[in-house]
């Protein structure tokens, strides 16, 4: 009898648990916004249609890891759009508690590459010389190494800022540089745009790799040609 009512009393305890779960992960679901697209224009982040979950209902997160890597990309992506528009303090502390996010989100789900690409430009906004600039792109490449979304903000970020001073990083640039301008051609404007922003060391990256892919887009590199 005994081991009857245990049985019952296990039974009544998973049906608890579980419905907690289902409650918990509806409550999230509920108040959450979609997903944000990443943004391919490095000179345009913009994810104001996108709201963070209300402070209450973040309490349902663990139980749904993908809504809470939503929420740390939607997070991470507004501390970036707000850019210089705010006091150097506040834009500050807005993007520590994004970085704060993202790095969390990222303990449990390290293989989103959207969410390293915003590390890096978190960390490229407060100090671009952190060395978690370029761990953080590396593993942004590594996890999506041929996601033609990724790739305008990635050679931007990795020519901006010298980043390609690491060697391996170097390499994983270029491989995204030659999809961009064999395969994905309809972002060879990205690649000048690129050009435009980059530092000394990434135009001389950029003008080298370019001459061995495709040298007659080089024109169009340097601005002398629009490009098409």
């Amino acid at each position: 009898m005994n081991s009857l009512n245990n049985f019952r009393i296990a039974l009544v305890a998973l049906a608890l648990v579980i419905g907690a779960y289902a409650s918990a992960s509806l409550l999230a679901e509920a108040n959450s916004s979609d997903r944000p697209p990443f943004p391919s224009n490095p000179t345009n982040i913009n994810a104001s249609s996108a709201r963070p979950m209300p402070k209450w209902a973040e309490a349902a997160l663990p139980f749904r890891s993908d809504l809470e890597s939503d929420q740390a990309l939607i997070v991470a992506l507004r501390a970036l759009q707000a850019g210089s528009g705010r006091p150097a303090a506040e834009q500050s502390a807005e993007s520590a508690r994004a970085d704060a996010k993202v790095r969390q989100t990222l303990s449990i789900a390290p293989y989103n590459s959207e969410l390293w690409l915003a590390l890096a430009l978190l960390q490229a906004q407060r100090d671009p010389h952190d060395p978690v600039l370029v761990e953080a792109l590396k593993m942004s490449y590594f996890t999506a190494p041929n996601d033609p979304q990724l790739m305008p903000v990635r050679l931007d970020t990795a020519t901006r800022f010298d980043a390609l001073s690491d060697p391996d990083l170097k390499e994983l640039v270029r491989g995204d540089l030659r999809l961009m301008l064999t395969r994905q051609t309809d972002l060879k404007p990205a690649v000048a745009s690129a050009y435009q922003r980059a530092s000394g060391l990434g135009k001389t990256f950029l003008e080298e790799s370019v001459q061995s892919i495709d040298p007659a887009f080089i024109p169009v590199l340097r601005g002398q040609q629009k490009a098409t």
